[in-house]
């Protein structure tokens, strides 16, 4: 795909290049098969390129690199094959038995992927983002039949941090408003074609922060770019060095200091002799910074552009520290690393963080499995925790998440919890669906091979500090 300006003459500079590309090579384009796009160009000049040239003309908008070229607004028609590609990827994991934990991780390596895609190019629209989260929220509890009920725990709990309670899936509305700003970020610090274009056609000599919001100027991305401006304020600022103030100030802010158009910060700090009171206050605010700057003038080093980390501003643009500080964050809780420790298995983490949250279902019919729990836990443990061998569920959580526990007993305790809980939960479904139920016996001997298992898988891929981790298991009693 070529972009040219929508004149007969840049066509024909466009044609001539590739003439000149076909002497060489021998490649030639073929007009027959090419379709021409216009947009913001009027009925007579489009009139005389087709009659010029032999173009099909095509209607926007039109897909480019599976993103939707669009003069207008996003509406539901643009962003509808984005939910169905969506949808078609979760109908191809149907013949698939998958855990929750398997669908959380198919959500954040597939599904997110997809979006974020889309969402570093434009701001997706509040309906969209909703029905991509409710597919996502449907596909995670009830699976690719994407019922709209059965959620264990709402979707603002979901979305927080694994150390504030939640499955770490990132809101989709913060992430999208973060790739805006990181659009915003490479307009300021890039020297791309794209950078360069905009500040001819779109900027005009004129600061990006001085530009009407309802300007008619540039895409609809543009104008969203610029409601985004209050937001990219809390985060951009300029490192001045000797620069030309016209880029930070624009034309009329060096009119109403009284500078000339080229100044560089060391001529307008020897103009400036008193302080004057002007309406802007961007305008007080430079008045009040060159009397300062006066003193720590860096001749010869030019305006740079910085953004806020967590530990100051840098020179570096950092996705997800903006992220951090842009999302509302939510209180930590103290079982998180219960939960969420490395080495994990994921489907068993997962029924151990709706079993802490209190979201599993109990019934009546499976009251008589809770003897049957006690002693598949006794059966892990025992061994390990000796005179400090509990089945109270309280005291229980709160072994699990002593961090001053020895490494491999710590490992041990956390990995026999949730593996006793994801076999009596398996159970549990069993009695549910009327299919009779292993025996205790059996259930602790699966339990434990499951164990050993994963102490196997550790000590062979060389985890550092699990060389003798099945040792310490077969010697715990």
């Amino acid at each position: 795909m070529v972009f040219v300006e929508g004149t007969k003459e840049s066509i024909q500079g466009a044609l001539a290049v590739f003439d000149i590309f076909a002497e060489w090579s021998g490649l030639m384009i073929s007009i027959a098969k090419s379709t021409l796009y216009l947009a913001g160009v009027s009925e007579t000049e489009t009139n005389n390129i087709l009659s010029n040239f032999p173009f099909a003309k095509g209607d926007l908008p039109v897909r480019y690199l599976g993103l939707p070229l669009m003069t207008k607004v996003m509406r539901k028609q643009d962003y509808f094959p984005l939910v169905e590609k969506i949808r078609g990827r979760i109908s191809t994991w149907t013949t698939r038995f998958l855990s929750f934990g398997g669908r959380l991780q198919l959500i954040k390596a597939v599904i997110m992927s997809v979006v974020n895609f889309w969402s570093t190019v434009y701001l997706l629209p509040s309906k969209c983002i909703k029905e991509i989260e409710h597919l996502c929220e449907a596909f995670l509890w009830t699976g690719p039949e994407l019922k709209a009920t059965g959620a264990k725990v709402a979707w603002s709990v979901i979305c927080q941090t694994n150390k504030e309670g939640g499955l770490g899936i990132r809101d989709l509305k913060v992430v999208n408003r973060v790739n805006v700003l990181k659009l915003i970020w490479r307009l300021f610090s890039s020297k791309s074609l794209w950078g360069r274009w905009i500040e001819v056609n779109l900027l005009k000599k004129k600061c990006f922060w001085e530009i009407k919001e309802k300007t008619q100027m540039g895409s609809w991305m543009w104008r969203k770019m610029l409601k985004t401006r209050d937001i990219a304020r809390r985060f951009h600022k300029r490192e001045l060095g000797n620069g030309v103030l016209v880029s930070l100030l624009g034309e009329r802010g060096i009119v109403s200091l009284g500078i000339r158009r080229e100044a560089t910060l060391e001529e307008a700090v020897m103009c400036v002799r008193r302080r004057r009171s002007h309406r802007s206050q961007l305008l007080n605010e430079v008045e009040t910074q060159l009397v300062l700057a006066k003193e720590k003038l860096r001749d010869g080093v030019e305006d740079g552009n910085i953004w806020k980390r967590r530990s100051g501003y840098k020179k570096e643009f950092s996705t997800h520290e903006t992220w951090s500080q842009m999302r509302t964050l939510g209180e930590s809780c103290s079982w998180s690393k219960a939960v969420w420790f490395s080495q994990a298995t994921p489907k068993y983490a997962f029924m151990t963080w709706l079993a802490v949250r209190d979201k599993l279902s109990t019934m009546d019919r499976v009251s008589k499995w809770r003897q049957g729990a006690d002693e598949i836990w006794e059966c892990q443990t025992s061994g390990i925790l000796l005179s400090a061998q509990t089945n109270v569920w309280s005291e229980v959580l709160a072994i699990i998440m002593d961090e001053s526990l020895e490494k491999k007993k710590r490992f041990c305790l956390r990995y026999a919890f949730q593996a006793t809980i994801h076999a009596v939960w398996i159970e549990r479904n069993k009695i549910k669906h009327e299919v009779k139920p292993l025996l205790i016996a059996t259930v602790m001997k699966l339990v434990e091979k499951g164990i050993r298992n994963k102490l196997s898988i550790l000590r062979s891929r060389g985890v550092k500090g699990w060389e003798d981790g099945l040792q310490y298991w077969f010697t715990r009693t």
